[in-house]
């Protein structure tokens, strides 16, 4: 009797209907975890601890995506070897959340794309509407549960993103980080930051930017500096060695270490607000 229970709910619409998502990294995992709901779990290719812009699949990753209805992602210019896999997958749709023409795009210091877009809550709550429209259009059965979802899910960004603004307005410090990904966070909450010591995410910084980093360095323009996971935190020790600069905990623009559930956006906003006000709290 169970058996036949069990196959009758495997079979029903209600799941056999609801699409298979595949996301490259948690906080995109997380924004569409909160618009499916109890309907499904999308899946993340990004693994734990992972560098996202040298992805590479294992034959797993490579089956999951392979057995997708939609990709949710960022865009190449996040994911450059996820791009490559996508194209190999026949009939795979795909949604790349840069390319909404609503999406606020912001440069890097040397003039490239930035995409760590998701940085500034504004479009994390776009792309929630974004994603709902995607997965109605796959499985209108559904279009109800999804679009409520993405309400409830957009007012708790929008009462994040207040709440974090609110802490975020005590930091006055400028501060400098590894690399140049945070444009999006500090412009949305108006922080004083110096920028990154890379200007972008394909080449290591160069010697005049260290140098004139080092300058206001030690004429005590720059309080702080943060080092990034996954990277070597040596040049920023060497910036602030024989400085009065506080050395803060390492960032994780894409919350590499966390859960890919419905929570991980929070987290992840969560982690790095309070990692910069260490600035403004340090000893």
């Amino acid at each position: 009797m169970r058996a036949l229970v069990l196959l009758f709910a495997l079979s029903s619409p209600a799941l056999a209907d609801v699409p298979q998502v595949q996301t490259d990294i948690p906080p995109v995992a997380a924004l569409v975890a909160q618009v499916m709901g109890d309907l499904g779990t999308p899946g993340v290719l990004l693994d734990k601890g992972g560098d996202e812009h040298d992805m590479q699949l294992r034959p797993s990753q490579m089956r999951a995506l392979t057995d997708a209805q939609l990709l949710v992602w960022v865009g190449p210019e996040l994911t450059p070897g996820l791009d490559t896999a996508r194209q190999s997958v026949r009939d795979l749709q795909s949604l790349a959340l840069l390319d909404d023409p609503a999406t606020l795009r912001l440069p890097y210091t040397d003039g490239s794309s930035n995409p760590h877009a998701w940085l500034d809550p504004t479009n994390a709550s776009l792309w929630i509407g974004v994603i709902a429209q995607r997965l109605s259009a796959l499985d209108p059965a559904h279009a109800a549960t999804y679009a409520a979802n993405a309400a409830a899910a957009q007012t708790q960004i929008a009462a994040l993103d207040s709440d974090l603004a609110s802490q975020l307005a005590g930091l006055t410090q400028s501060f400098v980080t590894y690399h140049d990904a945070y444009g999006y966070f500090t412009a949305h909450y108006h922080l004083p930051s110096a920028g990154g010591l890379a200007a972008g995410d394909a080449a290591p910084p160069g010697a005049a930017r260290l140098s004139a980093l080092r300058a206001q360095a030690e004429k005590g323009q720059i309080a702080c500096a943060f080092p990034e996971a996954q990277h070597d935190p040596a040049l920023i020790t060497n910036l602030a060695q024989g400085t009065a600069v506080f050395v803060g905990p390492p960032l994780d623009p894409v919350g590499s270490t966390l859960d890919p559930d419905r929570h991980a956006y929070a987290k992840l906003m969560t982690a790095l607000t309070h990692s910069l006000l260490t600035c403004a709290n340090k000893p």
